[in-house]
């Protein structure tokens, strides 16, 4: 069964750009790094579940979210790398096992270029 879904154009995602998408009934992220990937991720912080453009000053465009190739949840400064690791909470607050164990805890979906789009498939583990 395929289920890829096309998204978007892939000349309209820019490397340092996030785009809100809707796909596979989910509120993602849609974003590329330096090295050209592109990434796929839920749009709500696992923290407290957070729709994490929100949290940005209004007008903000959501490619704020994206420092070099990490997340940033602009609610409470926690940072996630492409594999869906937490790889940077603020002093003083809780570390969940999950990430102190070094788990993804982001959910991310596998996305491909094909035919000029990017696709967005299913949910990785």
């Amino acid at each position: 069964m395929d289920d890829w879904i096309g998204v978007i154009n892939t000349s309209d995602l820019d490397v340092g750009e996030v785009v809100e998408i809707t796909c596979h009934g989910e509120d993602l992220l849609l974003y590329r790094t330096p090295d050209g990937h592109c990434h796929a991720v839920t749009a709500y912080c696992p923290h407290l579940n957070n729709y994490m453009p929100n949290g940005l000053p209004p007008g903000t465009p959501p490619t704020e979210l994206l420092k070099n190739d990490e997340l940033h949840c602009p609610y409470h400064g926690w940072r996630f790398n492409t594999a869906g690791q937490c790889i940077g909470i603020p002093q003083g607050q809780r570390v969940p096992p999950a990430v102190r164990a070094g788990r993804p805890v982001l959910r991310r979906w596998a996305v491909r270029e094909e035919n000029g789009m990017l696709e967005i498939g299913q949910l990785l583990p």
